[in-house]
């Protein structure tokens, strides 16, 4: 049994019994892991309330050789996000970008996918614009950290970059558009069609310049990641976070 002492984010977290519980996490070293947290939903605990998701920290446990559920023995507190839970979107976007962590992060350590995680944590707690196209963009972020990331500045088929206001067609699928000139060769491909506005504002959030500004296609942009994700994330699970965010959003 090998003691193990990693910087950590704890995603979810699970009732184990009347007095333990079962924490998730995203660590620098390990990748995901769980560890089960003895005693930690006693009155005394030694923990106290820091084990709660969103919370950074240092994490000490007893890994178990061919076990996937290892013992905690220490947390070390590094930031607290509790404030998240006092308003519903900010925690609709936590709980998707760590839902979406839980479900295709690797047991391995990735160091560009933990930081970015900490970072689009780190803004839905500090940012004052708005909070739609936030959450948008740290979920495309995070996508493109795992390796996912669409590409729409250029046509999949002539290379040739669209025009400006130009509409293009988005194939969910390939991860990727075509002109109207290419599509027009391909009809019988389904794919939706994006207005100017739209592929603009799909480019700026994968590119990170929305800046917090107002999206004028807000709904547009969910539904195009919806589908995004369905194609390429939820394996025919629905992401339950962003229902509840596609709830409070309205």
């Amino acid at each position: 049994m090998a003691l193990v002492t990693t910087p950590a984010t704890i995603l979810k977290t699970y009732q184990d019994s009347e007095t333990s519980k079962i924490l998730r996490l995203l660590t620098l070293d390990r990748g995901l892991c769980s560890v089960v947290a003895k005693g930690a939903r006693r009155p005394r605990s030694r923990f106290g309330g820091l084990l709660e998701p969103f919370t950074d920290g240092v994490v000490t446990y007893y890994a178990k050789e061919g076990r996937d559920l290892h013992t905690l023995s220490e947390f070390e507190l590094g930031r607290e996000r509790q404030s998240l839970g006092r308003q519903l979107v900010r925690y609709a976007g936590a709980g998707l970008v760590t839902e979406i962590t839980l479900r295709f992060a690797p047991a391995t350590g990735d160091e560009g996918l933990f930081r970015r995680l900490r970072a689009a944590l780190d803004r839905l707690v500090e940012e004052s614009g708005d909070l739609e196209a936030a959450i948008l963009e740290e979920t495309w972020q995070l996508i493109a950290c795992l390796g996912f990331a669409p590409g729409i500045d250029v046509c999949a088929a002539c290379g040739e970059r669209p025009e400006p206001g130009e509409t293009i067609h988005f194939d969910f699928a390939a991860g990727s558009s075509l002109c109207v000139r290419c599509h027009r060769l391909h009809p019988q491909l389904g794919l939706r069609e994006l207005s100017r506005r739209a592929r603009e504002e799909l480019e700026m959030l994968i590119q990170a310049r929305s800046g917090g500004g107002r999206l004028k296609t807000g709904r547009e942009q969910r539904a195009l990641l919806s589908e995004f994700m369905t194609y390429h994330l939820t394996d025919d699970r629905p992401l339950k976070s962003f229902r509840f965010l596609e709830d409070r959003l309205g």
